[in-house]
């Protein structure tokens, strides 16, 4: 009989640790700039340029070595509606510092990566625009930072 107690003790503690509660967080408005090429084409002609993100609330879940993010914009914009995108990492690299995931597709490559210490949040975007007739022409590339805050 206590044996079984035991084994049972054991087995409710072992749940109640693989069940934890995933972490939560909601994030401040991101500061951020992005860079675009000049007026001239010339591969060296580029221009930082501050990005409108007043609507953009990210959100951040972390569930062991899942990271999901969500981004976009939350609140309408007159003219524009809302526009919220959430990827979900099932695989991403965390260390004791840090998660980072990778999404790439046919024209974007992100990197999100979210600091556990500071609560922050970094998102790095590269695009090309399309197809340029000029090969060194630098990519469309933006970089976000948001500090967020534990639900």
């Amino acid at each position: 009989m206590r044996r079984s107690v035991g084994c049972l003790l054991l087995f409710l503690a072992a749940t109640s640790a693989a069940v934890a509660e995933p972490s939560k967080f909601t994030c401040d408005t991101p500061r951020g700039k992005r860079i675009e090429p000049g007026t001239s084409g010339k591969g060296s002609d580029v221009r930082w340029i501050d990005d409108d993100l007043d609507a953009v609330r990210p959100a951040v879940v972390i569930d062991g070595q899942t990271f999901t993010v969500t981004w976009g914009t939350s609140v309408a914009i007159e003219g524009r509606g809302t526009k919220v995108m959430t990827y979900v990492f099932a695989a991403a690299q965390r260390t004791a510092a840090s998660i980072v995931a990778t999404r790439v597709d046919e024209s974007t490559a992100e990197i999100f990566r979210f600091y556990f210490a500071s609560r922050s949040l970094y998102k790095l975007t590269s695009r090309l625009d399309g197809p340029s007739s000029d090969p060194k022409a630098p990519p469309l590339v933006a970089t976000y930072l948001a500090t967020c805050h534990e639900q």
